[in-house]
């Protein structure tokens, strides 16, 4: 089953609560599927929800209260230490999703489930999707046990879509199959395939993404590096995280207008950002210079800031 086969149906959809970068992939994925006939149904939480509705507006889609998944980073680069730290919260959370999504199934008739990288968005009662770039996850040594967990997780669902092509041109190995799983390519996921192109006037658009506290800590590094530049540069961030930049060069957009920062975006002539992969995928449809910075100790991020800057 492809994005294309799913026509008329009671879909019911979820992002994973890491940064937005999931939110954003799922934006061009749901306006193919309403072109479809289809109903739409998004668990999410109310952050996400106030993203989807900038572009979903007046269109057939119900909103569902879901809870997140409850990460909380300390901001020192040890990504799986903080994971391991809170995996029985992590579990719980899993645990009780399955009871939930059982639930949403019954009380929407929901057909299809389409699980953006939540391993607890499953259900037996219907075809449940897992959607993911990473068939296999960036991790070595003790954490090796973690890409078992992952497999026996990914593998219970009915199909697996893939964000990147056959030759896991984008991905590189993240994204490879080595033959364990059945799994669908489906190419990538930009919102910015919903706009038309237009011209690029910002020499500098800086994007501050990724979960607390890392993304103040890009905020302040690149604050700092622009405050070094002769050019423009426009900061887009989902806060404000200093007080008043005296620097006529430095413009900071803190707006809750998803809209109003694509605007921005779709005009630059270069995008600095972290190396998430739906950033990724989006400078890709843009076709915008760009220069990566990848999280401090996220090694997905880091393989995928290589293999984009060789």
């Amino acid at each position: 089953m492809l994005p294309s086969e799913v026509f008329a149906k009671n879909v019911l959809i979820s992002p994973l609560n890491w940064g937005m970068g999931h939110v954003a992939r799922c934006i061009p994925l749901i306006s193919k599927l309403l072109e479809q006939s289809n109903l739409i149904f998004i668990a999410c939480n109310e952050s996400q929800r106030e993203i989807f509705e900038f572009y979903f507006i007046n269109k057939n889609v119900t909103y569902i209260e879901h809870e997140g998944y409850p990460f909380r980073f300390k901001g020192k680069g040890k990504f799986w230490l903080d994971m391991l730290i809170d995996s029985v919260r992590l579990s719980k959370r899993k645990s009780n999703e399955l009871l939930e999504v059982d639930s949403l199934i019954d009380i929407y008739k929901i057909d299809i489930i389409i699980s953006d990288h939540r391993y607890g968005f499953f259900s037996k009662k219907c075809k449940s999707i897992f959607m993911t770039h990473q068939l296999n996850l960036p991790v070595k040594g003790v954490f090796k046990i973690v890409q078992k967990l992952h497999e026996n997780e990914i593998s219970k669902f009915h199909y697996i879509w893939v964000l990147d092509d056959e030759k896991s041109t984008v991905a590189g190995k993240l994204s490879r199959n080595y033959g364990k799983f059945e799994v669908h390519y489906i190419g990538l996921l930009s919102r910015f395939s919903l706009y038309d192109k237009t011209e690029k006037v910002f020499p500098n658009v800086v994007i501050v993404s990724g979960p607390e506290p890392y993304a103040e800590q890009f905020y302040l590094e690149q604050l700092r590096i622009a405050k070094e530049l002769t050019i423009e540069t426009i900061i887009i961030s989902p806060k404000l995280y200093s007080s008043a930049i005296e620097d006529s060069k430095i413009r900071v957009l803190c707006s809750e207008n998803w809209i109003e920062k694509d605007e921005v975006i779709l005009r630059a002539k270069k995008i600095t950002s972290r190396s998430g992969y739906s950033t990724i995928m989006d400078i890709l449809e843009l076709k915008s210079d760009f220069e990566y910075f990848p999280t401090n100790g996220q090694s997905e991020q880091i393989y995928l800031s290589k293999l984009h800057q060789m």
